[in-house]
């Protein structure tokens, strides 16, 4: 079992994709939530991140993600990984049951809005337009969303630092992982952050 080791620095984040002799996919959708677990659990092929822990504040920020994909800063306290040829053509089917549909790899660099704010105790950020992501079973090919949290470094119980879908900021909370134990999220307690596979995004949101 791999252990990721996060280091946290001053800097932008970097990232390493891990190497390895063989690759694992998650077991089948999980018909109860997956609680969050160690970040040495995560598996092979996820991102190795660190990630300048900075105030939580609100906040807008536009990026351009290319084909090649790439880690992309949003505010101060979390960041997106896309990997190369990860997004699905807008004209894909989205919503609901279709996380999962083969879809045609988006041939064009794609323009992002998010929106960051703090709200009922939680950090949200939402991002449009929606899209999904490539479907694969090789998690170095999954997209990650990454948040700062902060109450989860030196922490016993991490069972609430876990990251949910919402459509809207403010609005019903989604735990993904209940049908679908590939998006349990992972906590680093010795840095205090949060990783998650994402099939698609509007927004998510995270304790701090």
């Amino acid at each position: 079992m791999r252990r990721t080791n996060w280091k946290t620095v001053s800097t932008l984040v970097t990232i390493g994709l891990l190497a390895g002799c063989m690759d694992r996919s998650i077991s089948a959708p999980a018909s109860t939530s997956v609680a969050p677990v160690s970040m040495m659990l995560a598996p092979q092929g996820a991102p190795q991140l660190s990630l300048a822990l900075g105030k939580s504040e609100n906040t807008s920020v536009d990026f351009t993600v290319g084909v090649k994909g790439g880690v992309f800063r949003v505010g101060s306290n979390a960041a997106v990984v896309i990997p190369a040829h990860g997004i699905c053509d807008l004209t894909s089917t989205y919503g609901l049951g279709y996380w999962d549909d083969p879809c045609t790899p988006l041939g064009v660099p794609l323009k992002v809005h998010a929106e960051v704010r703090n709200e009922q105790g939680r950090t949200w950020v939402d991002f449009t337009p929606a899209v999904r992501f490539v479907p694969s079973d090789n998690p170095k090919k999954w997209a990650y969303i990454i948040m700062s949290t902060p109450g989860a470094k030196g922490a016993e119980d991490i069972s609430r630092f876990i990251i949910l879908y919402s459509p809207i900021i403010g609005g019903a909370s989604i735990d993904e992982s209940a049908q679908d134990a590939s998006l349990v999220t992972y906590v680093d307690q010795s840095s205090g952050m949060s990783m998650r596979r994402i099939k698609h995004w509007s927004g998510y949101n995270s304790w701090g």
